[in-house]
């Protein structure tokens, strides 16, 4: 009892919103079977209506539904059993599966269809602001009670407990953190290594081997930008960014330019020099396609 009058008073919910209701309940037992006549027309356009109102039997049981609990809206009772009711509507839908998506498009209807009545039958322009707010007050709480068994199923949903599951979470979070910044350091000490490789090619040029050295310095040039996407990716993502699958596209396509360098180096290796060929036109179409994904 100590939680639905605490739900009442976070929406306001006071005496003189009980006797506007009473006071609807006449004009809204009037209206109740043309209430279910537009529900159904409304829901009649939902993708799945099909799936959850399979027969006659099922429609007859869900329409007698809708009945008493549209014009219990207007009873005055708003105790334990009410609340009771409205939280086993909710567990029938989670039973079900239906999306609460549904159940908020729903409720919204029913808010427009009765404020509708409501402007119709209240003659009285002073009182019609007060008696509107009852009634979407009770709407609004008769959807929070039902989302409510919505809310429980997902609690039910745990593994272990709450709390374990939110270390567990905050762990490899913070694990996955930290082997990014591993992953960092390592394409740092590999950058500084492949730094080494350079210099170590434009020892040919000097050596007079102008060929050779042209070819490994641009080949060993190309793993430096490698290294150098690679470690931007991995930035952006400790930052928040998106996984960047073009890059590692890129870097296949650098890597295979660069073997095509070093083969023509030797011209007994054309069978090679083909193969390699085929696959950069593959990881170019390849890049292309993301790229254009991406835009």
């Amino acid at each position: 009892m100590e939680r639905i009058d605490r739900i009442k008073a976070h929406y306001n919910f006071t005496a003189d919103d009980i006797k506007n209701l009473i006071g609807l309940r006449p004009e809204m037992e009037a209206h109740k079977e043309e209430f279910v006549s537009a529900f159904y027309n409304h829901i009649k356009d939902f993708e799945n209506a099909h799936k959850y109102l399979k027969n006659e039997e099922i429609i007859g049981r869900h329409k007698e539904g809708l009945r008493k609990w549209f014009v219990a809206l207007f009873s005055g009772e708003y105790g334990k059993k009410y609340f009771n009711e409205l939280h086993h509507i909710g567990l029938s839908h989670v039973n079900i599966h239906l999306s609460a998506h549904y159940v908020n498009a729903a409720m919204h209807f029913v808010k427009r269809y009765t404020m509708d009545i409501v402007k119709r039958v209240v003659e009285d322009e002073k009182e019609l602001p007060d008696i509107s707010r009852s009634v979407d007050k009770i709407i609004d709480i008769n959807l929070d009670a039902i989302t409510s068994a919505y809310m429980e199923e997902e609690k039910r949903a745990i593994f272990l407990s709450r709390t374990v599951e939110s270390y567990l979470i905050t762990f490899a979070n913070r694990f996955s953190y930290g082997l990014n910044l591993v992953l960092v350091l390592g394409l740092v000490a590999i950058g500084v290594l492949v730094i080494g490789l350079f210099v170590y090619d434009l020892t040919h040029l000097f050596q007079g081997d102008i060929e050779k050295g042209l070819l490994s310095t641009l080949g060993s040039m190309l793993m430096l930008w490698i290294v150098i996407e690679l470690m931007d990716n991995e930035i952006r993502q400790l930052r928040g960014g998106k996984f960047a699958i073009k890059v590692f596209i890129s870097v296949a396509l650098v890597a295979v330019i660069r073997k095509i360098l070093i083969t023509t180096i030797s011209p007994e290796a054309i069978e090679a020099q083909v193969t390699l060929i085929a696959a950069l036109a593959v990881l170019g179409v390849v890049y292309w396609l993301i790229a254009r994904l991406e835009e």
